[in-house]
C-alpha cells in the first residue's frame, strides 16, 4: 500500500483508497463522552431518521470546543486474518451551535502504543498517526444529517510494517482552530485482537 505524506511520520492513505473506505464506512455507536446521554444526543440517526446531505455545501465552522467519539462494538479493519486499523463515527462540537459540525482546521489523529516501563506503569510512545486538511477530510464527512449535526466516519489503515497485535493501544483525536488552539479527544484504549493463526515476525540475532 502506498501512502502519501501530510506531516514527517504521519501517513495519510491517497484520496482513491480513501473514498473507497469511506464509501464502505459503517456506522458506530457505544458513546466515548464524560456527558450523560441526557444531555449529549449525538449518537447518529438510524437510516429511516438521517436526512441525506452533499456534504461539500454545508459550511464549515471552526469554534470547536469538543471532540467526541462513537466507537462500534467491534472497531478493527481486517484485511485476510490481521487488524490493519479501525473505524470511528467523530463529532467535532461547535461552540455556537453546541452540534457536530464540518471543520476548516487541521484533523489529527494519533496512535500510542502502550508500553511497560519499569516501575509497572504505561506510557505512550507514539505507534502511528494521520494529518488531514480540509480537503482531506472531505471524502470521510458522513451524507447524512443526525440530531447530534454533522459528523465524519473515520475507517483508517495503519501501515503494514507495524505489527500491534496483542497490544495495548491508545487513540486520540486532535482539532487545531485557526486560532491555533489544539483540541483534544478523551483518548481511548484497546487490545488488539490476536488472530488464530498469527505468527509474530521473526527477528532476526544480533551478530
Amino acid at each position: 500500500m502506498t501512502l502519501t505524506t501530510g506531516k514527517p511520520g504521519w501517513p495519510r492513505l491517497p484520496l482513491g483508497i480513501t473514498l473507497a473506505l469511506a464509501l464502505v464506512y459503517a456506522g458506530c455507536e457505544s458513546p466515548n463522552s464524560n456527558e450523560p446521554r441526557s444531555t449529549w444526543r449525538g449518537q447518529p440517526d438510524g437510516p429511516s431518521q438521517a436526512n441525506k446531505i452533499d456534504p461539500t455545501k454545508i459550511d464549515t465552522r471552526d469554534d470547536i470546543f469538543s471532540i467526541v467519539q462513537f466507537w462500534p462494538q467491534t472497531p478493527w479493519l481486517r484485511t485476510s486474518d490481521r487488524v490493519v486499523g479501525f473505524k470511528v463515527t467523530v463529532y467535532f462540537r461547535s461552540g455556537e451551535t453546541e452540534l457536530g459540525a464540518f471543520v476548516p482546521g487541521t484533523i489529527f489523529v494519533w496512535l500510542y502504543e502502550m508500553v511497560p516501563t519499569a516501575d509497572g506503569r504505561r506510557e505512550r510512545k507514539i505507534a502511528y498517526g494521520w494529518e488531514f486538511d480540509q480537503a482531506g477530510a472531505l471524502a470521510y464527512r458522513v451524507t447524512k444529517r443526525a440530531i447530534g449535526g454533522y459528523y465524519y466516519g473515520f475507517p483508517l489503515i495503519w501501515s503494514e510494517e507495524l505489527a500491534l497485535e496483542g497490544k495495548l493501544i491508545e487513540i486520540q483525536f486532535g482539532y487545531e482552530r485557526g486560532d491555533q488552539r489544539l483540541i483534544l479527544s478523551e483518548p481511548r484504549q484497546f487490545r488488539v485482537p490476536v488472530p488464530y493463526t498469527y505468527q509474530p515476525p521473526i527477528r532476526k540475532a544480533k551478530p
